[in-house]
């Protein structure tokens, strides 16, 4: 009985294969023109034609570059597996070039051949070679392998030009990979840094700080932080890097923390260098400013206490010490006087002088040099502006003598209570705030004296001035003590007044010396006890005019000639030497007026007896408006009334 198999037509399973294979097909057979017997469908579909357009197709048509073919003896060594061609380039119907890799089979072409092929295309087939071929589309493949190879070369260009440094850290931050420029830039060899824990090389100060940077991208993929750190070189140095890590560890491309960095350290030592600079800038407009404040309180305080305390104030601030004093020089006695102390929470030892060359500070004078102590409690001498049962906590210790023009004026003493070596410019400020000190305190002192000598001689033309009033008031045994009298309530009243303190004393001198123009008044005249004729009054009034012309070349007692000039001015006008009304007479010259003609009144005289109190102020009532200020007489007569008799 037949078998199954005698009943199945091969050829048409062979052809079934051939057309509906899922990979690209090409019958190739040799000869005057290699062409393409047939293809499949798949072929068709990639060449964008149809399965009758294969058919007998040249086989140049297909390639983009008809030069390269191959051969038979190409395609027999593809088929033998002894050549490659690699990547090709094919053309399709539409023109667009297609990067196809191609393999190649010898076969026997009339196995297949005769389905759909003319008999005399199939003969002339069976005679020639024939090659059936596969063709793979890798057109998307190649660019993508384009693209990886780019963005290797491209990594490797950023990893050995764009950066001084590029690290792969594993998890546990040792080296996974590391470039070879960032090896030699810290003079390693690549291999000496494989495996390494890469803290190990991180400057101890900032390895906490890398290490919180990779704390912060665990489980956040991808993300990344800045950092920057030092990190040290094969010899030993420390390089400032300054760049970012990037969490890659579950990338399955890379599988670690990416280190990119560049070398900032000539940045930030440069830096570090202008920082350096303008901390000295800043602590030298820093001391200038205090030498400022300190020489100001020179120039306005008249008080040793107060400049000194500012100074003590500065020098405390500005030199970072705990306590400081000042012991003034007395050159009678050869001692040192303390005057002032701060940061010991007492007063100076004012009771205890300390002779020059005793102590340090009397050292310090003595020699007129600066004496250090390093540890103070190791010293058997002491400090002395401070009794030494304040001194126990301090360690340092700085006794500086104070000098104006080789002078000694006194000695400043230093307290720290740690133990530490000042810098050259710590030094010269000390040695600038000891002259500015000494400056303070002979500034200070000669302003004082100066007071003093102004003090004595301001008492002296007082007395001067009172000397001329007594003089006036023997002359006319009349008037004896009204002076005295008239200048003592006069003041009372401008006092009563509000009058400023400051022009008191003018109103003072003033009523001393209200009558010093009688002194140009002929004795004759002015000692007269008969009526005065006209002429002479007009004489005796001229004491006004020559009581100006007297004083007004004094300076100091140029402000007090409004009461001589002005005294016997009258409210309405009617008075001399001017004239004047009102408020137009000064307001010395108008509360004098009141006292005087008050005094007059009170007072006995050889043609008549004194006025009671109360005739007088009735008086001086009716007066008001005409002869005196009206406000002026209701504060004079309250004052009166409350019991202020002039004594």
């Amino acid at each position: 009985m037949p078998s199954v198999a005698s009943h199945i037509d091969v050829v048409s399973v062979l052809e079934a294969l051939f057309r509906d294979h899922p990979e690209p097909l090409l019958l190739v057979v040799d000869g005057p023109e290699p062409r393409v017997l047939e293809g499949n469908r798949a072929a068709a579909e990639l060449y964008g034609f149809s399965l009758e357009g294969l058919t007998d197709l040249p086989l140049a048509d297909l390639w983009a570059e008809p030069e390269q073919r191959p051969s038979a003896e190409d395609f027999d060594a593809i088929a033998a597996g002894e050549r490659d061609l690699g990547t090709v380039k094919h053309m399709g119907r539409d023109h667009e070039v297609r990067l196809v890799r191609i393999a190649a089979r010898r076969v026997k072409p009339g196995a297949v051949v005769g389905a759909r092929t003319d008999p005399a295309t199939a003969e002339a087939a069976r005679a020639a070679q024939a090659w059936l071929v596969s063709v793979r589309d890798v057109s998307e493949l190649e660019a993508v392998e384009a693209r990886a190879t780019q963005n290797e070369r491209l990594y490797h260009m950023l990893a050995e030009h764009a950066f001084d440094g590029v690290a792969l850290l594993a998890a546990d931050l040792t080296n996974q990979s590391v470039t070879a420029r960032t090896a030699e830039a810290l003079g390693f060899r690549t291999l000496e840094l494989a495996g390494k824990d890469r803290r190990d090389l991180i400057h101890p100060t900032d390895r906490a700080a890398f290490q919180a940077a990779v704390d912060r991208l665990q489980g956040r993929p991808g993300e990344r932080e800045s950092i920057t750190y030092r990190m040290r070189d094969a010899r030993g140095r420390w390089h400032w890097l300054e760049g970012t890590i990037t969490n890659l560890v579950d990338d399955p491309h890379v599988g670690a923390f990416v280190l990119v960095y560049h070398d900032v350290t000539e940045r930030m030592r440069a830096s570090e260098a202008a920082e350096q600079v303008t901390a000295q800038l800043e602590r030298r407009v820093e001391h200038m400013q205090a030498l400022r404040r300190v020489d100001m309180a020179i120039t306005n305080s008249i008080d040793v206490g107060l400049a000194l305390d500012i100074f003590l104030e500065q020098v405390q601030a500005l030199l970072k010490v705990d306590a400081a004093g000042v012991l003034l020089y007395d050159e009678a006695s050869q001692t040192l006087q303390p005057a002032a102390a701060r940061g010991f929470g007492v007063e100076p030892a004012r009771d205890r002088p300390v002779r020059t060359g005793e102590e340090l500070a009397g050292f310090a004078a003595r020699e007129q040099r600066t004496v250090y102590v390093q540890d103070l409690q190791a010293d058997p001498r002491e400090g002395a502006v401070v009794a030494p049962e304040h001194q126990r906590r301090f360690r340092a210790y700085w006794a500086v003598p104070m000098l104006t023009k080789g002078q000694l004026q006194g000695v400043i003493e230093l307290y720290a209570e740690r133990v530490f070596v000042p810098d050259a410019q710590w030094f010269e400020f000390l040695e600038t705030f000891a002259d500015q000190g000494a400056i303070a305190v002979e500034s200070a002192l000669l302003f004082r004296s100066l007071e003093r000598s102004n003090a004595e001689l301001q008492l002296a033309y007082d007395k001067t001035i009172a000397g001329w009033a007594y003089a006036l008031d023997l002359k006319d045994e009349e008037t004896a003590g009204h002076s005295q009298r008239v200048t003592q309530l006069t003041v009372r009243l401008a006092q009563r007044l509000g009058v400023p303190a400051e022009e008191l004393i003018h109103i003072q001198r003033g009523a001393l010396l209200h009558d010093i123009g009688k002194m140009g008044v002929p004795d004759s005249i002015l000692l007269k006890r008969g009526e005065l004729t006209a002429a002479e009054r007009r004489l005796i009034e001229q004491h006004t005019e020559y009581g100006r012309d007297l004083l007004e070349p004094i300076a100091f007692l140029k402000p007090a000639i409004a009461i001589p000039y002005s005294h016997h001015e009258r409210w309405d006008g009617s008075g001399y030497p001017q004239g004047l009304v009102g408020e137009a007479i000064p307001l010395a010259a108008r509360i004098f007026a009141i006292v005087d003609v008050y005094d007059a009144l009170t007072s006995e005289r050889p043609y008549r007896h004194a006025w009671s109190r109360e005739e007088a102020l009735e008086y001086i009532q009716r007066e008001a408006g005409s002869h005196f200020d009206p406000r002026l007489v209701d504060v004079f007569m309250a004052l009166i009334r409350e019991g202020d008799k002039p004594t």
